[in-house]
């Protein structure tokens, strides 16, 4: 289900926004601290990233999903919107290709992965640690741009973020090479970020071996060149690479913690985002109200406030520093919709939604005046912003804005994200969840977790799989062996190898047996009873065949006990010949 899973990166990797929300990579929830109290926020969605995460200048997201060979997912609109990708967000449909300098021996999944003439890697298949180059130490034309490292090609991408009428997609800079790629076998990149210093520093793991034990058994390819290559005898070398410019000489040493509030308003204006990011978080902790005043004269770009005249970035971070400190008003957001720069205008509208939630019609009337807006950004977050009302002005001005820009492929994509996200999710767990008791419906609303954060980076989130056919469908197969439950609890033991009904994919499905009991009954539990309920032969009889449809730690001990001697995984041949007893 994953493929070059890097040891040491699987933890979930965190990312202050722009916005004062701390995001996470795997699980759906966000949160922030208000008043010295850390507040939780539910993604009805999920975020599905997996290694890494950042964000832009203007709080634009960036996950990954290394599972599923993605590296770039997640950056149309944020998540707590829903879930918006487009397949064809990349250059010419490339944008999957790496290309080493050195031949990648170690990849799970054997020869069928490198290219026939070099024996490199062809694909991605440890995207992880991206970023989004925000210092002013290195030439301006790589500030903006999206790098992202993978390990086991030795590389790292660096790709242009290009806005096309509000949709966006990556681009490499490169043809058929990258930005950094090494001959060294243990150049394994895991992280990049912008330095306080304006530079790129980079995380070298710089280990032999990355592959979790599941790839690395005994008689597997993969064992068999790590032995060749002795990549087993490189550990604990870790480096940390500073990339700077001839000529360019360092930004000075920070110390933020220790200078006065007023001097880090002037940060908000620097023009390296380390700065800026850390001068609004370190305001917001410390509760100064001193500077509400200022802050708001820069919100509006007032001439001769504190910065004199101050950029749209110093502008953004000011309205969102005001949001932290409980200080935002509507008379400031007015004013900051009328901006002459747009990603102003556009965060004005986000940090509304405080007001649109509450139906203020003031606030709705205001946002209706940029329904012509000549950016596709701020009308994309005009329909975000708004779903949030109930009020049928609202609506209408949503309806409004979708109907003039018909043919706006984003606009389209985000208003069936918000159907996708306050619908079908929301309705159907909502009446369907409160009918079982408190055991089952926990141990399904943990399945659901665990499937959104690790099974949906191969199955798809609904299931559907995803267009590269990393991994099979599970709907397409729902009338054959997720009927069966023995079936099902066996894969999850001990992986599935080989074809799945006459079609071969990337990689194998490998063992989850070592989670728990409980961990796999949860799983499992949540795809029976999300599919049964999805099906429309089943759906009318789900909730009186609960009792078929889940699955208990119980049965998952019967037929880890039975297995116990099994090692390998299974094949779908195997599993066949006891899949005609259905379930359900």
């Amino acid at each position: 289900m994953i493929l070059g899973f890097p040891e040491g990166i699987n933890e979930q990797v965190r990312d202050l926004n722009l916005d004062n929300w701390i995001y996470v990579t795997v699980d759906p929830v966000r949160f922030r601290y208000r008043n010295d109290v850390l507040q939780v926020d539910t993604l009805i969605s999920g975020s599905n990233g997996q290694w890494g995460l950042t964000h832009d200048n203007f709080g634009r997201l960036f996950f990954s999903n290394a599972g599923a060979e993605n590296a770039g997912s997640g950056f149309q609109i944020n998540p707590v919107y829903g879930q918006l990708d487009f397949n064809d967000a990349y250059d010419d449909g490339t944008f999957g290709k790496v290309w080493p300098i050195i031949k990648t021996p170690d990849v799970q999944g054997g020869i069928d992965r490198l290219r026939n003439n070099d024996s490199t890697l062809n694909h991605f298949t440890a995207a992880c640690g991206q970023s989004i180059f925000r210092g002013d130490h290195l030439p301006k034309d790589l500030v903006g741009n999206y790098l992202i490292n993978d390990p086991v090609a030795r590389v790292i991408r660096r790709a242009k973020v290009i806005n096309k009428s509000g949709k966006i997609i990556l681009e490499n800079v490169y043809s058929k090479q990258e930005f950094i790629a090494s001959t060294d076998m243990n150049f394994r990149p895991v992280n990049t970020y912008t330095g306080p210093d304006g530079c790129l520093y980079i995380v070298d793991m710089h280990r032999g071996i990355i592959q979790e034990g599941a790839w690395t058994g005994p008689d597997t390819y993969l064992r068999t060149q790590i032995m060749r290559l002795k990549l087993d005898q490189n550990v604990q070398h870790g480096r940390i690479y500073r990339l700077g410019y001839d000529g360019m000489e360092r930004g000075p040493k920070p110390q933020i913690l220790n200078e006065p509030t007023k001097k880090l308003v002037q940060y908000l204006d620097h023009p390296n985002g380390w700065w800026r990011d850390n001068a609004q978080k370190e305001i917001i902790r410390r509760d100064d109200q001193s500077v509400i005043n200022s802050l708001k004269r820069i919100a509006i770009g007032e001439k001769g406030s504190m910065l004199k005249q101050p950029s749209p970035l110093a502008r953004i971070h000011a309205l969102w520093t005001l949001e932290g400190l409980n200080s935002i008003d509507k008379d400031i957001l007015f004013a900051a919709m009328q901006d002459k720069d747009a990603q102003v205008r556009r965060t004005a509208v986000w940090i509304s939604e405080y007001f649109i939630k509450k139906d203020d019609e003031q606030t709705i009337m205001k946002v209706q005046e940029l329904k012509d807006d000549e950016s596709y950004d701020v009308l994309s977050q005009i329909i975000l912003s708004l779903s949030y009302s109930k009020t049928d002005k609202a609506k209408a001005i949503m309806k409004e804005i979708l109907a003039k820009n018909s043919k706006n492929e984003m606009l389209e994509g985000i208003q069936k994200s918000l159907k996708n996200n306050q619908e079908e999710e929301v309705k159907k767990f909502g009446s369907m969840l409160a009918n079982l008791n408190v055991t089952n419906r926990t141990m399904i609303l943990e399945g659901a977790i665990t499937y959104k954060s690790i099974c949906a980076n191969c199955h798809g989130v609904d299931g559907k799989g995803l267009f590269n056919s990393v991994a099979p469908p599970l709907v397409g197969n729902y009338e054959r062996m997720l009927q069966n439950k023995d079936a099902m609890i066996k894969i999850l033991l001990n992986g599935l190898k080989g074809p799945v009904e006459g079609k071969s994919y990337l990689d194998i499905m490998p063992a989850m047996g070592a989670n728990s009991n409980e961990w796999i009954a949860g799983v499992l539990s949540f795809i029976r009873y999300d599919l049964a309920l999805s099906n429309s032969s089943s759906k009318e009889h789900a909730p009186g065949n609960l009792s078929k449809i889940l699955v208990s730690p119980e049965q998952v001990k019967k037929i880890r006990d039975q297995t116990a001697k099994r090692k390998s995984p299974w094949t779908w041949a195997e599993l066949e010949e006891n899949s005609h007893t259905k379930d359900f």
